[in-house]
């Protein structure tokens, strides 16, 4: 019983969180990208990596909700909502580059032999030769996920579907595409004044420096980033007002 009361604890929390969402994202303040001081609208839901079934389960909810509501003026519409799933994302560039099915057919061979030394563990990433050959596609110094997110964006764009950008997925594309590359790489293709949230599993918080850390599933090392806003703390401040 008491295991059951915890879980439901802490569903109810992400319930909060998400009424906290679609209340702050109600806002024409933040749909229109007003309030980054100059920055790009770029936001940061961090969540409990445990709750990551949960927050898949709400995503949806909450675009539906954004998308039905009512304009808060004459002036106003209810907002569409592009959602990236970056997993299935990372699938398309990988059949768009003829690549796939070889992929899945030599990955395990790929990967290299076990360090038995190391209780069976993966071979360190710079040994990986799948690692090395996926990270050479999706990285920084590639063009394809730039170039595959700009169309996804364009065509969303000039059919009205993209006031806000919602990315999901990001645990799943690890350590193919690292979060702090991927939204220097957002930056370059998507609209400054386009909100685009990361559904984050694991931790974002501002440092005594000022600089923002980013601890993927609670547990890896921390990435250092400081051009997002942390929505904890939006709906947070939200609910204290």
């Amino acid at each position: 019983m008491a295991i059951d009361d915890t879980a439901q604890r802490q569903s109810l929390g992400i319930e909060r969180d998400f009424d906290g969402l679609f209340h702050y994202m109600q806002s024409k303040r933040f749909r229109n990208g007003e309030d980054t001081g100059g920055e790009p609208a770029n936001y940061i839901y961090a969540y409990p990596p445990d709750k990551e079934l949960e927050v898949e389960r709400r995503i949806p909810m909450l675009v539906s909700r954004l998308q039905g509501m009512d304009p808060v003026d004459a002036d106003d519409s209810a907002p569409s909502v592009l959602v990236i799933d970056l997993y299935r994302l990372v699938i398309q560039i990988m059949k768009d580059n003829d690549v796939f099915d070889t992929a899945i057919e030599q990955e395990p061979e790929m990967h290299g032999d076990a360090d038995e030394s190391e209780n069976d563990s993966w071979p360190a990433l710079q040994e990986d030769d799948f690692y090395q050959a996926l990270a050479g596609m999706l990285g920084p110094d590639g063009d394809d996920l730039k170039e595959t997110l700009k169309a996804l964006y364009k065509r969303a764009k000039a059919d009205n579907e993209a006031d806000l950008v919602f990315l999901t997925g990001v645990g799943q594309v690890y350590p193919y595409i690292r979060t702090h590359a991927l939204l220097n790489c957002v930056q370059e293709v998507i609209d400054e004044h386009t909100p685009v949230v990361v559904f984050f599993p694991g931790t974002y918080e501002k440092t005594a420096s000022t600089v923002s850390v980013m601890r993927l599933f609670d547990r890896l090392d921390a990435d250092n980033y400081y051009r997002a806003f942390s929505l904890n703390t939006a709906i947070m401040e939200g609910a204290d007002a």
